[in-house]
């Protein structure tokens, strides 16, 4: 018998949440793990209609893209649309999923979907998730000022890992020095060579607060002169990030490629910015709200960046840099990968019947 737990664990094979941004909700977030799992849907948003389509055709599983819980909920009532809803997933035994940021930035997620639906090759993040902007801190310390460490870490903004903090590593060893006239040794003494147990303690720290957590950790230390390191990182995962982009097969006018997004989107308009005799030879794209990549998609030498959510003034500085700029929508921008999402499940999860609902190209609005 197949659980709830069985389908989670393949959702995460495939979207796993540490690929999730600090603020996403992403995972099983209502629902009993154990409970028996045979039919499944999987759809873009949670909506009342969708949970009574579901409770009807005895599902106990509903995962979407978009997470029904996003914040804490201080309360749960009916006269609350967010509350509705979770009411009668609740009483119809039906649990809630979903993947979200993580969704969008693994591979074969929302904009590897949509670079596949433009033929493009040569694919590559559009905004790598390299953590460029992290560093590894390193304090060697005696272990009496381990807690006090860790804790002048922890508070100046080292340590935080996804969902997780007062992450830390460490490993003891030897530490040598001699102090030279004038010092103030807090073990030994002055021109004498010193061997002493110490700890080795690593943690992970934004570049922008590396400094900060330096200091906290000095002025915690016993040490007159401690041991501390700061290593910038490089690239893990180069296949990880927001959006992609890539090479189209052909060149082609951006007119012709606005109007094969629309055919293969499924919606009959589009927002454009810029020239639409452009030629086009590079792609970028990113599922969802996109419009703060633009600029990545001018440093990375595209022509034509197709996303959803551009703001008025993110469009004016894409055109004005060259870029032709196709806001689509969030929701059809998104809506290609859902159901993608269910084949991959059905795949790996073959005795649970896995069903994707169609999703609404517009989201919540309508054209009138």
């Amino acid at each position: 018998m197949r659980t709830i737990d069985h389908v989670i664990r393949a959702l995460h094979a495939i979207a796993p949440p540490k690929l999730a941004e600090a603020w996403d909700n992403v995972g099983l977030l209502l629902g009993d793990p154990r409970a028996p799992c045979d039919r499944v849907l999987v759809a873009l948003e949670t909506d009342l209609a969708l949970v009574r389509r579901a409770a009807r055709q005895h599902a106990q599983l509903l995962i979407t893209h978009h997470p029904p819980i996003f914040t804490p909920v201080p309360r749960v009532t009916a006269d609350e649309p967010a509350g509705k809803v979770l009411l009668a997933a609740a009483r119809a035994g039906l649990a809630l999923a979903a993947a979200h940021t993580n969704y969008d930035v693994a591979p074969g997620g929302v904009s590897d979907v949509l670079a596949d639906l433009l033929d493009l090759r040569g694919v590559e993040p559009l905004a790598p998730a390299d953590a460029s902007d992290a560093a590894k801190i390193v304090v060697f310390t005696p272990p009496g000022d381990l807690e006090a460490v860790l804790r002048a870490l922890a508070g100046a903004g080292a340590g935080a890992v996804g969902r997780y903090s007062d992450c830390s590593f460490r490993v003891p060893g030897t530490g040598t020095f001699r102090a030279m006239d004038g010092a103030h040794p807090t073990v030994g003494r002055p021109g004498r060579r010193e061997e002493v147990g110490e700890l080795r303690v690593e943690a992970l720290v934004p570049r922008a607060l590396a400094a900060g957590a330096a200091a906290a950790a000095r002025a915690a230390h016993s040490y007159e002169e401690p041991a501390i390191d700061v290593y910038p990182l490089v690239p893990t995962r180069p296949e990880l990030g927001m959006g992609r982009c890539g090479d189209l097969p052909e060149p082609a006018r951006a007119a012709h490629l606005v109007e094969r997004i629309k055919e293969r989107l499924g919606v009959a308009t589009v927002r454009v910015a810029g020239r639409l005799s452009r030629r086009v030879e590079r792609v970028a794209v990113c599922g969802g709200s996109g419009g703060k990549l633009a600029a990545d998609a001018l440093r990375r030498g595209c022509q034509l960046y197709l996303t959803g959510d551009v703001s008025h003034h993110e469009a004016l500085d894409a055109a004005a840099g060259g870029l032709v700029v196709v806001d689509a929508g969030h929701a059809a921008t998104e809506a290609p990968a859902i159901p993608v999402l269910a084949r991959r499940l059905a795949q790996a999860c073959p005795t649970v019947r896995i069903t994707a609902m169609r999703a609404k190209p517009a989201g919540p609005f309508c054209t009138v």
